[in-house]
């Protein structure tokens, strides 16, 4: 039986190209209500009096980015999910949307209509999930346990010290410099902020985000480098959901807000599970052949322990 309109989820499409949006009416008519519009100046007014559980943005249109539309969108609808549509490899832009729109994914332009759907579908789950518990704005309850920790993933062993001594005494900072050692300390301390370079000992560390976010989703993970690269970022976000991207060299500031900000995060998700479906992640890439070493670390997360309950 299909649904009705009014129980059908709502979809709003923003894209300058009216072509686009005659693809988007053709292929989700029958699935979604829809919505439309050409601008963001358009979808904003719309997003005013339309609550959405989607918006699937293009970033390159005249007057108003996808990112600036869906900054300004989480003010308006922040319980709806946001879906970049992108044709080019701008990395300032994509460090934004992940910083300041909080991105579901991005979709690469020309698009595969078979994953466009799935991608959607995945994204108005997500939002019927967790509409009744997420709640971006409220302070998570402080726990009886002890403090989360802040495990750091970096070649360099300057970078914890130098976090440790940014964040204050109030918070625990662990350091690691290869990913063996970084899962040892999620073994046996309660970690709640991972954050990592895009790469250690000359290793990509996607696989290790993404396989922690598929096991222990209440870990909140923030990516700190000085040499990330547009695809290496859109990788991160599709099959890591990292909730902040921070820049070398480190800015006391925007790390302390940042790392403040991840652990608040990590609070509601241990408090409220059902958020976790707001950051599913996509399947990684299977470690190449003959890389056993990397295979037997990622099945050591799939085995990690959740300390939720230590704390909360």
């Amino acid at each position: 039986m299909s649904e009705t309109a009014a129980t059908r989820a709502r979809v709003l499409f923003v894209d300058d190209e009216p072509r686009v949006l005659t693809t988007m009416r053709i292929l989700f008519r029958s699935r979604y209500e829809l919505f439309f519009a050409d601008g963001g100046g358009s979808a904003l007014e719309l997003l005013k009096t339309q609550p959405v559980d989607v918006i699937v943005s293009d970033q390159r249109m005249p007057g108003m980015s996808g990112i600036e539309l869906l900054r300004a969108a989480r003010e308006l609808n922040p319980q709806a999910m946001r879906i970049l549509l992108t044709g080019y490899s701008d990395l300032n832009a994509i460090i934004g949307s992940i910083n300041e729109g909080e991105i579901f994914r991005f979709v690469n332009k020309p698009w595969s209509n078979e994953d466009l759907t799935a991608t959607i579908a995945r994204a108005v789950s997500a939002a019927r999930v967790t509409q009744a518990a997420a709640r971006p704005d409220s302070t998570p309850e402080a726990g009886g346990g002890p403090t989360p920790g802040v495990l750091v993933l970096d070649d360099d062993p300057q970078v914890p010290p130098k976090i440790q001594a940014i964040l204050g005494g109030d918070f625990r900072v662990f350091g690691a410099r290869t990913m063996d050692d970084a899962v040892g300390h999620l073994e046996r301390e309660p970690i709640g902020v991972v954050i990592s370079d895009t790469r250690v000992q000359d290793n990509p560390v996607v696989a290790l985000i993404g396989t922690l976010k598929q096991h222990r989703p209440e870990l909140v993970s923030v990516i700190l480098t000085e040499r990330a690269d547009a695809g290496s970022a859109i990788d991160l976000i599709n099959q890591g959901q990292i909730y902040r991207f921070i820049t070398k060299p480190i800015h006391d500031s925007q790390c302390k807000i940042a790392v403040n900000s991840a652990l608040k995060q990590h609070q509601r998700l241990a408090q409220s599970p059902d958020l976790a479906q707001r950051y599913q992640v996509e399947r990684a890439p299977e470690p190449a052949p003959g890389a056993v070493a990397g295979q037997a670390l990622l099945e050591r997360v799939k085995t990690l322990r959740s300390w939720v309950r230590r704390w909360v």
